[in-house]
């Protein structure tokens, strides 16, 4: 674990952010600050996804990143996971075949817009951490990898045939009080450390 704590903030040398959440490429109802790691729902209760501002190549890169629940109602609806730029941002990651998430409050995985049973649920101040190499992706809570994964050794994952270049996706539903999370993807804002192999997906 790093000594981090629940400290936003993705940054290189210098204290610039590398990778944040994506101003141009956000819903409407959802507001960013903190230097784009901090992403709050606004009215009404509906989904309302952002997008990271860099992609990787599922099949053949690889990256981890993570979500600080900030406030999650209950329930929240809150969704992560990877997704293509064309995903709508009125919509969530996991409801198209293209696209892969994990929901707060059941803790099913979703592709397809098909929920299926999978981890734990999550909530206000859990860490989700997420992920993706070789065409498979991973989700834990609190550094524990859901549903016996082992990113590490390639086993246990989520979903696998993931192609093509995805962004972390982000999801937000509820805006009284309103959803907040904070986004992660570098090593000096993680709170667990990425798994052996695998890249902060801020580089």
């Amino acid at each position: 674990m790093s000594t981090a704590g629940p400290a936003f903030f993705s940054v290189v040398a210098g204290g610039l952010p590398t990778v944040t959440l994506n101003p141009s490429d956000k819903a409407s109802t959802i507001t960013l600050s903190s230097g784009n790691l901090v992403a709050t729902k606004g009215s009404p209760d509906a989904y309302g996804s952002v997008r990271a501002t860099r992609s990787i190549n599922a099949a053949t890169e690889n990256g981890y990143f993570e979500m600080f629940v900030s406030v999650a109602a209950h329930p929240s609806y809150l969704i992560v996971g990877v997704a293509p730029s064309g995903l709508s941002l009125t919509s969530f990651p996991g409801a198209t075949s293209t696209s892969w998430g994990y929901y707060q409050d059941t803790g099913q995985k979703y592709n397809n817009n098909t929920p299926a049973t999978y981890g734990a649920t999550f909530t206000t101040n859990d860490v989700i951490g997420v992920a993706v190499k070789n065409g498979k992706i991973w989700f834990a809570k609190n550094n524990t990898w859901q549903a016996s994964g082992n990113p590490a050794a390639g086993t246990g994952e989520a979903f696998s045939g993931l192609t093509g270049s995805v962004f972390p996706c982000f999801a937000l539903f509820r805006f009284s009080p309103a959803d907040r999370i904070g986004a992660r993807f570098s090593t000096a804002a993680f709170t667990y450390s990425p798994p052996s192999g695998f890249d902060p997906w801020g580089g």
